[in-house]
């Protein structure tokens, strides 16, 4: 929405009477205060008066050039999205679920004055994860209690329910009785809090019941290192072309699984702003250019040489428009995986396709490669990557301690 189609917003002023003022001649002379409220017009029909309804929000005691900014910026929200023109007043579980699926499903796609400063940046994935805690939530409280009805102490009970397994029947397979693992749980509160900081953005709710419960993850085991010798017998196992090219994308560039999935020898694809990017493999320059799955960022990823003789192997004569380079369905990648490794005489290892992309990463550490330029290549920040990616191996440890062959 332009400035030209936004609601007219305009001010309204009010005199309050404060106690009698210092005395002057005499006599105690009244003091006033002026408070100013913005007031608007929606879109919506007031069934009642058969006109639009009309809106208001006090700006507090202020001067008039301090009210007028305030009008000024509230017409920019209006116009840009980060306000509604329509307020929905008292919502449901059940409603504001829909609404908060359609407004960030929508939100990636949107022209980019229309997004929210705060909440323009959620994935499918992540959509999909808030809706599992929302369906908790609807479990829980019932899909018609009022969203701004839910206080810290229901937030208690629907954690400790949550623990105890009394929610379980929310999924659509569980083992009935079972709770949740802590770590689920720290998600579910991060989950909790980022849904409800976007219903206090919109002032649907007054405050976040989950404000102060704490969703930060718990440490995690490193990643296990999966050497060369043990992707190139990986890589001999493989039942296609296919599976082989999703084994060298992750362990030999680092590519998520999603990502080595889909990418298509030629192609485009839109990054998070709409922009249409070339997508594949530039055999010129030997780099991979992606548009990440999880974060729609577009970035280039450096083609080893091991990695650029296996594409160059499958690469067909005139790859079809959009053709992915492993051609598979996406279905049960992590047990075929894990199959493969035991014909190849591995002990499958924890997160099959995360360990390879962390070992890409380790990789390129050990080569001496500065941490933002491989953090880059990954598509992630430094902070994830020493959190979660770089870990000590075998051949460091070896180094250091003398047992190094």
């Amino acid at each position: 929405m332009s400035l030209q189609n936004a609601p007219s917003v305009w001010l309204c002023r009010r005199r309050v009477r404060l106690k009698d003022g210092k005395v002057n001649g005499g006599r105690s002379k009244p003091r006033y205060a002026t408070y100013w409220t913005l007031r608007w017009h929606g879109r919506e029909i007031d069934p009642e008066t058969g006109q639009p309804k009309l809106y208001s929000e006090s700006v507090g005691r202020c001067t008039k050039a301090e009210a007028e900014k305030a009008r000024r910026q509230k017409i920019a929200d209006l116009a840009g999205g980060a306000a509604l023109i329509d307020r929905p007043g008292k919502m449901t579980l059940g409603q504001f679920r829909a609404v908060y699926k359609a407004r960030r499903a929508g939100a990636d796609t949107a022209p980019v004055h229309r997004r929210h400063k705060r909440f323009r940046d959620l994935g499918e994935a992540t959509i999909r994860d808030h809706d599992m805690t929302l369906r908790y939530l609807v479990h829980h409280f019932g899909e018609d209690r009022l969203i701004d009805r839910i206080s810290p102490v229901d937030a208690e009970g629907f954690l400790d329910a949550l623990e105890a397994g009394r929610l379980v029947g929310a999924r659509q397979e569980s083992a009935r009785g079972r709770g949740l693992s802590e770590q689920t749980i720290r998600g579910h509160i991060r989950n909790a809090k980022a849904i409800f900081n976007w219903a206090h953005a919109f002032r649907l709710v007054t405050a976040n019941p989950f404000a102060e419960y704490c969703g930060t993850p718990l440490p995690s085991e490193p990643n296990h290192y999966v050497s060369i010798g043990a992707f190139e017998a990986l890589a001999a196992k493989a039942s296609s072309p296919g599976w082989c090219a999703l084994f060298a994308l992750c362990r030999l560039a680092g590519l998520r699984r999603g990502e080595a999935l889909t990418l298509p020898w030629s192609g485009t694809m839109p990054d998070r702003e709409g922009v249409q990017r070339w997508v594949g493999v530039d055999w010129k320059r030997h780099r991979l250019c992606i548009v990440a799955v999880k974060t729609r960022i577009h970035r280039e990823v450096p083609i080893v040489p091991r990695l650029f003789d296996i594409l160059s192997e499958i690469r067909p004569p005139a790859p079809d428009d959009h053709a992915t380079i492993c051609g598979l369905s996406g279905n049960n990648l992590t047990r075929i995986g894990e199959k493969t490794a035991e014909a190849a005489e591995l002990d499958p290892w924890p997160k099959f396709y995360q360990a390879m992309r962390s070992s890409c990463e380790n990789d390129w550490k050990q080569r001496g490669l500065a941490e933002p330029t491989y953090s880059a290549w990954l598509g992630h920040s430094p902070t994830v990557s020493r959190k979660h990616y770089v870990s000590p191996t075998d051949d460091e440890f070896a180094t250091v301690n003398g047992t190094a062959a």
